[in-house]
C-alpha cells in the first residue's frame, strides 16, 4: 500500500502527484499544481518504480560498452536508405505516456541497430555476422536484398 509521501502514478490518466492521503482503497494525490485528485490504489504505481521500468538510457558501465566498437562498425557501413528504415521504424514506437521518447540521434548504436532490425525484419547477429570479412552473406549483399524487398512491396 501507498503511504503519504509517495510519489505515484494513474498511468492511465497519466497523472502523478504525491499521496497526501489514504482512506481504504481510495489514494489522495496532490499534483504538482496543486490539485488534489483521488484514485484507486489498484490503480496506481510508484513513479520510481513506473520510471525504472521504461528506462532506456544505456548503463555507464564497461559491459554495457564493451561491444559499441562492434555496433558502431555495423552502423558505419550501413546504406543511408537501410539507416532511414530504423528512423523510420523508431519514430513509429508508440509512445509511452510519462516517458519521453528519445530521438533517433540520442540512440546508441545498438538501439539504433535494434531499431533497424526491427524494420528490416533482419535479426541483429545477422548485421553483426554480415560486416564481418568473409562473412556468408556480406553486408552489401544483405543491404541490396533488403532494398529490393522493400521496393517491390512498395
Amino acid at each position: 500500500m501507498f503511504k503519504v509521501g509517495d510519489t505515484v502514478r494513474n498511468i492511465t490518466a497519466n497523472v502523478v502527484g504525491v499521496v497526501v492521503e489514504t482512506d481504504g482503497d481510495t489514494v489522495y494525490l496532490e499534483q504538482s499544481n496543486g490539485c488534489e485528485v483521488d484514485f484507486a490504489a489498484s490503480t496506481l504505481v510508484l513513479e520510481n518504480q513506473f520510471q525504472a521500468k521504461h528506462d532506456a538510457a544505456v548503463g555507464a558501465d564497461a559491459g554495457s560498452h564493451e561491444n559499441d566498437a562492434l555496433y558502431n562498425a555495423v552502423i558505419s557501413n550501413l546504406y543511408p536508405a537501410i539507416i532511414e528504415m530504423g528512423r523510420a521504424s523508431h519514430v513509429q514506437i508508440k509512445s509511452i505516456p510519462g516517458v519521453a521518447p528519445k530521438n533517433w540521434d540520442a540512440l546508441s548504436a545498438l538501439q539504433k541497430l535494434n531499431a533497424i532490425s526491427e524494420a528490416t525484419a533482419v535479426p541483429v547477429k545477422t548485421w553483426i555476422d554480415s560486416n564481418q570479412p568473409g562473412a556468408k552473406t556480406p553486408m552489401g549483399k544483405l543491404q541490396l536484398s533488403i532494398l529490393a524487398a522493400n521496393a517491390q512491396k512498395s
